[in-house]
C-alpha cells in the first residue's frame, strides 16, 4: 500500500505548511477556541463576534460529473449544504450562537456551469435556512457574490461566509479538556430526523483522495475541467467506477451520490445539548481536515486522546481504502471515518447526551477517553480492527 496519497494528489490533511505560513505572517495565533472570535461588533462586553469562511471544496467536481452523466442539474444543489455546514458546525463547536448570517460566494466557469446551477444553489441555501430555523437555529440568509472566472476556475467553487455573535458565558473552550474526560462520537452517516435521505457520511473533507481512489482514469482523459494536468500521477483517477455505478456495498446509492451526500449538520442536536446540559460539554471538535487527529491542534498540552471504540467505517470509506490502496493509518488522518463531531465530557453526562442524540436518530457512542501524557505534547491513539496508530503534534 502507498502512504501519503493525499499529499501525492496535491492536498494535505495536516495543512502543516499552511499553518506555518500563517504563523510567519502573524495571522495564526494559537487558540484553544475552535474558531476565531473578536470583540463584539455591537460593543456589548458580554458578547463576542465571529466571521467564518469555508466551502464544499472539490466536491463540486463530482457534482459536475454526475450532472453531466445524468442530465440532472439538481445534483449541484447539495453543495450549498456542504458550504454552509462546514461553517455552521465549526461555529457550534464554540457553543450556541445568538445570531447568524450566511452569505454565499460562488465562482464559476460560465462556459460549462450555466445559470440554472446558480438557481439550484441559491434555492437550496434558502431551504436550508428555513429548515434550520424550524429547529431553533438563529440563522438568516444574507447576500452573496457570483463571479464568472473561467480563466481561473475550471468548473465551480462553492463557498460560504457565516458571521454572528455568541455570549461569552456560553463559550466552549478546549482548554477545559482534562484527563478523565470521555470522548462521545456522533455518527456522520445514517438518516436523522431532520434529513430527507440516507447520508453516506463522507462530509466535505478528503474528497480529492476519495474521488481519485474511486473514479476511472477515463474521466481524467476525457474531461479537461476536472484535473490539474501538471499534477497527474499514477494515483490520479485510478479507481474502477463510473459515477453512476452502484456497488453492492452502497445499498442502492451510486458512487457519485455517495460522494455527493450532503454534509450532515449537527447544529440542531448541539443546540439541544447545550441548552439541556449547560457546562457539561468541555469541548466539541468538528472532525474535518486532519480526521481523527484534528483534536491535536486544540486543548492544553500533555494529553493522550485514546480512541479505541470507534464506529465501524461506513461503506464509502471502506471502498476508498480498498480501491485506492490507501493505508488505514492515512484513512484515519484524512477522513472522519464515521463520526464528524467529538464531544469531550464528564463520564456522568454521557448517558443523557446519548439519549438526546437518539431522539434525533443520530447514532452516538463513547469512542474513547482522555489520559495524561508522558510529556507536555498531545497525542492521539487510534486502536481499531484495522490496526493501531499513534499520531503526535507536528
Amino acid at each position: 500500500m502507498a502512504d501519503n496519497l493525499y499529499d501525492k494528489l496535491g492536498a494535505s490533511a495536516s495543512k502543516a505548511g499552511l499553518h506555518k505560513a500563517l504563523k510567519s505572517a502573524g495571522a495564526a495565533p494559537h487558540s484553544s477556541l475552535f474558531a476565531v472570535v473578536n470583540e463584539d461588533i455591537a460593543g456589548d462586553e458580554q458578547y463576542l463576534s465571529f466571521i467564518h469562511c469555508d466551502g464544499a471544496g472539490t466536491k463540486s467536481i463530482v457534482a459536475y460529473l454526475l450532472s453531466k452523466a445524468t442530465g440532472d442539474l439538481s445534483h449541484y444543489a447539495g453543495l450549498a449544504q456542504d458550504a454552509l455546514v462546514m461553517n455552521l458546525d465549526d461555529i457550534y463547536c464554540l457553543g450556541a450562537p445568538s445570531s447568524l448570517l450566511v452569505a454565499n460566494t460562488i465562482a464559476r466557469n460560465a462556459r460549462i456551469i450555466d445559470d440554472e446551477v446558480i438557481a439550484q444553489l441559491v434555492g437550496r441555501y434558502r431551504l436550508l435556512v428555513e429548515n434550520l430555523n424550524k429547529h431553533g437555529i438563529p440563522i438568516s440568509l444574507s447576500g452573496g457574490e457570483t463571479a464568472d472566472m473561467g480563466d481561473v476556475v475550471r468548473s465551480l467553487v462553492v463557498d460560504a461566509v457565516v458571521a454572528g455573535r455568541i455570549a461569552k458565558k456560553g463559550l466552549i473552550d478546549t482548554k477545559h479538556i482534562a484527563p478523565g474526560d470521555v470522548i462521545l462520537g456522533l455518527a456522520s452517516s445514517g438518516q436523522s430526523t431532520y434529513e430527507d435521505t440516507f447520508n453516506s457520511g463522507i462530509g466535505s473533507n478528503g474528497l480529492t483522495l476519495a474521488r481519485h481512489a474511486l473514479l476511472k482514469r477515463a474521466y481524467a482523459d476525457a474531461e479537461a475541467d476536472i484535473v490539474d494536468r501538471a499534477g497527474i500521477t499514477d494515483a490520479s483517477y485510478s479507481g474502477p467506477f463510473d459515477v453512476t455505478d452502484t456497488p453492492e456495498e452502497l445499498n442502492g446509492m451510486s458512487v457519485g451520490e455517495a460522494l455527493l451526500s450532503p454534509t450532515r449538520t449537527f447544529a440542531p442536536l448541539l443546540q439541544n445539548i447545550y441548552e439541556s446540559f449547560p457546562g457539561k460539554v468541555h469541548a466539541a471538535i468538528h472532525v474535518t481536515g486532519g480526521g481523527l487527529t484534528k483534536v491535536l491542534r486544540f486543548g492544553p498540552g500533555g494529553l493522550k486522546f485514546v480512541k479505541d471504540n470507534l464506529f465501524e467505517p461506513p461503506a464509502i470509506f471502506r471502498l476508498v481504502q480498498q480501491h485506492g490502496g490507501v493505508s488505514w493509518r492515512e484513512m484515519y488522518e484524512v477522513f472522519n471515518m464515521g463520526q464528524r463531531i467529538e464531544l469531550y465530557i464528564s463520564p456522568e453526562a454521557a448517558e443523557s447526551i446519548m439519549a438526546e442524540a437518539s431522539k434525533m436518530k443520530i447514532d452516538a457512542k463513547l469512542i474513547g477517553r482522555v489520559e495524561k501524557s508522558n510529556n507536555n505534547s498531545n497525542s492521539v491513539l487510534v486502536r481499531s480492527s484495522h490496526g493501531e496508530f499513534e499520531y503526535s503534534e507536528n
